[in-house]
């Protein structure tokens, strides 16, 4: 059964100020690295960017509208970071074109700019800053396709994109996978970790040597143990620390990850971590004109960031571009032309009498657990209908009146049942039937029951005896009503 989080989804550009990564190495003091935009850095080059793959091409996901903001509407701070964030996304839209390389490790695939996605089906902006596991969901993006559809098969497919001028640039490292037993990477050598313990006057609970990058540097992470005393004092609360480790040769430089400290046993950097910082993934490597560049990603369980890590000035800095939300267990989206079609099907099978109804609330229902169940029903809860929608296409199941009432059944959670039924104690009791199993609808049944006896019985359309027909319902499972959370087809609230 399927429920809906619903998940804040950050802007991490526009919130870059108050980030607490910093850099620092040995007899250095914090410190940033500078840059002036997503799309561009200060040697005019556009960064890369990072594609999510989506069916048949990939997304770069935007941040924040593309409305440039209003500064009547806004207060001028906010203002200004709103602005900012627009300003460094309306970069990337210019050069979006530019971006022809889609790279990993040795690989180098040709790619192409084809559309933005602006508007979801019912013209709205689609969501910002999500990731959704429902390819039917829209984001707000620029979207790229494959030059050469073969390369689809390529099991080395990157997700950084960049442009010529940056290859032009630049000369791509190479990244090894650290060093490991059977079960998991090795830890960073003793020295550098005993180096840091001195250098922080903490102690380490964990480390691990993440990559070794062009067979000079070490790339990993290490973790303290207790409360980082020396984190910034305007906090309200306690803070743990995790370093993101560069080494080159006897240099080491390590930059801070402020995760949140309660106790002992209670501390973090992510949502269920578990107490255990997750690292960076370094998914490319370049030498640049300054020094070293790093694309990552990390990937926690609710969140995936992506940026570019660098070595300046004797400073290791995490420039992070976007943090996005991962959406958990999404319903697929009902459009307005869906409920245009599911009206235009109710209302062909309704009685007369109930075809002007008007259908205004409706839900999502879990009858099976296989197929995706739709229920609409009137303001007034006496007339709906219930439609299972597979591959695009609607099929109306049932049709809810006055008289029948649906339930829902199972058996041993291998037969699911829809059942319609006037009440008992009338003089005259209809029911009616559909099972499903694996997906499938396997039986239509329906009764019709005068005075207690049974007088009516059809399976699947054809008659069968009364006997046959009590003895169908009497070994049916219990009736249970159905769960389901009405919303206003129109938007707006839920009933």
């Amino acid at each position: 059964m399927m429920k809906r989080f619903a998940l804040l989804a950050i802007c991490a550009m526009a919130v870059l100020a108050g980030c607490q990564q910093k850099g620092k190495s040995e007899g250095q003091t914090s410190g940033t690295v500078a840059t002036d935009s997503l799309g561009e850095v200060t040697d005019t080059v556009p960064k890369p960017i990072f594609l999510i793959k989506r069916m048949s091409f990939f997304e770069m996901n935007y941040w924040t509208d593309v409305e440039e903001p209003s500064k009547e509407q806004l207060d001028e701070e906010y203002y200004k970071e709103c602005y900012a964030s627009w300003s460094q996304q309306e970069a990337f839209r210019r050069r979006a074109r530019q971006y022809t390389h889609l790279i990993s490790g040795d690989s180098d695939v040709p790619i192409a700019f084809f559309d933005e996605v602006l508007k979801d089906p019912d013209g709205n902006t689609p969501s910002i800053g999500q990731l959704h596991g429902r390819e039917e969901i829209p984001s707000l993006c620029a979207r790229y396709k494959l030059v050469n559809p073969s390369d689809a098969d390529d099991e080395a497919l990157g997700i950084v994109a960049v442009t010529d001028s940056y290859l032009q640039t630049r000369r791509r490292l190479t990244v090894k996978i650290g060093p490991s037993n059977d079960e998991s990477l090795l830890p960073l050598p003793d020295s550098i970790v005993t180096r840091l313990e001195q250098r922080y006057g903490m102690k380490a609970s964990r480390s691990y040597w993440m990559n070794t990058i062009d067979d000079r540097y070490i790339q990993g992470c290490l973790q303290f143990e207790g409360e980082y005393k020396d984190a910034p004092k305007t906090e309200s609360y306690k803070r743990s620390l995790a370093l993101e480790v560069i080494v080159d040769g006897s240099e080491i430089y390590a930059c801070e990850v402020l995760g949140y400290y309660e106790s002992e046993t209670s501390f973090g950097w992510n949502v269920d971590d578990e107490g255990e910082y997750i690292p960076n993934c370094i998914e490319c490597a370049f030498e640049g004109p300054n020094g070293l560049e790093l694309c990552y990603t990390r990937s926690a369980v609710e969140s995936f960031t992506v940026g570019m890590a660098y070595v300046r000035d004797g400073k290791y800095v995490l420039d992070q571009f976007d943090m996005y939300q991962y959406m958990i267990d999404e319903e697929i989206p009902v459009w307005k032309a869906d409920f245009a079609k599911m009206k235009e099907l109710y209302r062909g099978a309704a009685a007369k009498e109930d075809k002007d109804v008007e259908l205004t609330k409706w839900a999502h229902c879990y009858i099976d657990s296989s197929n995706e169940w739709i229920w609409l029903r009137d303001s007034l809860d006496q007339r709906g209908a219930f439609f299972i929608r597979k591959d695009g296409q609607f099929r109306l199941v049932a049709l809810e009146t006055p008289q029948l009432k649906p339930k829902e059944m199972n058996r041993n959670y291998n037969v699911y049942y829809l059942c319609l039924s006037s009440p008992e104690d009338g003089m005259t009791v209809r029911t009616q039937v559909f099972a499903f199993k694996d997906g499938e609808q396997i039986e239509e049944f329906s009764a019709l029951k005068v005075n207690g006896i049974f007088t009516e019985c059809q399976m699947n359309g054809k008659s069968i005896s009364p006997a046959e027909g009590k003895a169908y319902i009497d070994k049916l499972p219990e009736r249970e009503d159905i769960t389901a959370y009405f919303s206003n087809i129109e938007g707006g609230d839920y009933f």
